[in-house]
């Protein structure tokens, strides 16, 4: 049993390590010592698991199926050990984390004293507005901001972030009829000719506006509507600060784009670490406050 924990643990570093020379000097193993663990574990479980060259290796399909899951098992063991002794940190080990990157900024300075309180934690952030895939890029969860959870991963819900329109003081707009005469900015993901959806109490209506500015990042919105380019939606935390000091104004108070929810998403449902569930469960702590969302439904 040992021997083959180790041998996986190797394949694990080899995979990582991207060469059997690298996983190597990593581990203070010979390269020969490390490429017969590997090929003792392939041949104890009758499949291939790196494609092999003089210049690269690379993890076959089942290779990588099995990385994914070893993975989760040795997370899941070394919790279970850390459980039975009471002396060891809540919170140890690596998790790479990716945040919306307007949202991920709010939230920055906390992660970063959480990651002072607990020394044994190895946070990797990635303010990222892309929809990565959460696998291959070895994302252990991710905040994304959707109407519905993505179909492709666990997800639960955070929270609801409003979304609304703004504007530089200039722009003066007295009903939905005058959005069509602005030049709109808006994000990139949004296909061009689609018309701005908007919502009150009392309707839903759609706007066919002109777009002159598109971007795929939050703060290249914000810094867009500030310097007057035209009007646009923004999350409501995101335009605080531009608000209180006057470079932005609502635009139509009484309408907002439709809700959008926050979810923590998970590549697997079966094992969620400790430390990752931990970390949520401070975001989640800190939304109302620090990005004034409301409370999840």
């Amino acid at each position: 049993m040992n021997n083959k924990l180790n041998a996986i643990a190797t394949f694990l570093r080899v995979a990582e390590a991207g060469s059997f020379s690298a996983a190597a000097r990593q581990s203070g193993m010979k390269q020969s010592a490390v490429s017969q663990q590997v090929a003792a574990l392939e041949d104890e479980l009758g499949v291939v698991l790196l494609h092999r060259t003089t210049r690269v290796m690379a993890l076959t399909e089942h290779g990588e199926q099995y990385r994914r899951d070893m993975i989760l098992l040795l997370d899941a063991m070394r919790e279970a050990e850390q459980r039975l002794n009471p002396v060891e940190p809540q919170w140890q080990g690596k998790v790479h984390l990716q945040l919306p990157s307007g949202l991920g900024q709010l939230l920055l300075p906390h992660l970063l004293a959480l990651q002072q309180m607990h020394t044994g934690l190895q946070l990797t952030l990635s303010l990222d507005d892309r929809i990565v895939d959460l696998v291959s890029e070895g994302v252990d969860v991710a905040l994304r901001l959707g109407s519905e959870p993505p179909p492709a991963y666990a997800a639960r819900t955070l929270a609801c972030i409003e979304t609304a329109l703004f504007a530089a003081p200039n722009f003066t707009v007295h009903s939905v009829n005058d959005l069509a005469t602005y030049p709109h900015v808006r994000f990139s993901g949004i296909a061009p000719e689609s018309p701005l959806r908007l919502v009150s109490d009392a309707e839903s209506i759609d706007v066919k506006v002109h777009t002159v500015f598109r971007a795929n990042t939050s703060e290249a919105l914000l810094q867009a509507l500030e310097t007057g380019l035209g009007i646009g939606g923004m999350q409501r935390p995101l335009a605080r600060k531009a608000l209180q000091s006057g470079r932005l104004v609502p635009v139509l108070p009484a309408y907002r784009l439709p809700d959008r929810f926050l979810y923590a998403v998970y590549p697997d449902a079966r094992f969620i670490p400790q430390r990752v569930r931990g970390i949520v469960s401070v975001i989640e702590g800190l939304l109302p406050e620090t990005v004034g969302a409301t409370q999840k439904t």
